[in-house]
């Protein structure tokens, strides 16, 4: 465990340095943004079909697709540095690298989406008197979070594999592709629980939701199931790369 916080601290004050933790962190909070600005006369600008929570949700799916890309950024340049081999020569596991840096990006995912919930929250205003309390907003977001971590295991993945822009790209291309149609109810098969996605779609939906807990827990649930089996891929994959 000792050896886990010290990799995570690691990754951390790397991604403090490169300002990677400052992008992830504040792509997230400003996918709240135009909720908040938007939210008195959304008609202006989104039409009759949106609403500022579907706008939420797409930009929070687009922000969640970066967070993953810059997992794999940053995992791919520190393979092609040599710190991981660094870390190894150390008697660091390298699957223990892996963990470390996914436990990093996990924390850095709650330290964005925790100041993005409140201030949906606040931005409802009146309308949260429809829902159960905070549990519908903040259950769906954990979902959320759940899959901008199966997004980060896939970039670890792509990044223990591919040099740093092409697993960055590709990254970013599947988590949008699969995150993006829900959230925009463009694709209701990737919305539908227990879809890594149906969190995203819930918050879309909101305030007409009618199971927004149950649905969230079981799209979080299946999301972190996926979010392990890759990191164990990841981490099989990094075993065999060349440090």
């Amino acid at each position: 465990m000792s050896r886990l916080l010290t990799v995570t601290g690691l990754a951390l004050r790397e991604l403090w340095i490169s300002f990677r933790l400052l992008i992830a962190v504040g792509a997230v909070v400003i996918s709240a943004l135009p909720m908040a600005l938007l939210s008195n006369r959304p008609e202006d600008l989104l039409g009759e079909s949106w609403t500022p929570l579907q706008l939420f949700a797409v930009g929070l799916a687009v922000a969640l697709s970066l967070v993953g890309a810059l997992a794999a950024a940053a995992l791919s340049g520190e393979r092609r540095r040599g710190t991981i081999g660094w870390l190894v020569s150390r008697s660091v596991p390298r699957a223990l690298v892996v963990l470390g840096w996914f436990s990093a990006f996990a924390l850095v995912l709650l330290l964005g989406l925790a100041p993005a919930g409140v201030l949906v929250w606040l931005t409802l205003g009146t309308a949260t008197d429809a829902l159960t309390g905070p549990a519908s907003l903040a259950v769906p977001l954990l979902a959320c979070w759940a899959a901008g971590a199966a997004a980060v295991a896939l970039g670890l993945l792509l990044g223990s594999l591919l040099p740093r822009l092409p697993a960055a790209l590709l990254t970013m291309a599947l988590a949008a592709a699969a995150l993006v149609p829900a959230a925009a109810g463009l694709a209701p098969d990737l919305a539908a629980p227990p879809a890594p996605a149906a969190g995203l779609a819930v918050i879309g939906s909101l305030l007409e939701a009618a199971r927004p807990i149950a649905d969230s827990l079981r799209s979080a649930g299946l999301s972190l199931v996926g979010a392990a089996s890759v990191l164990v891929l990841g981490a099989a994959m990094l075993g065999r790369a060349d440090l």
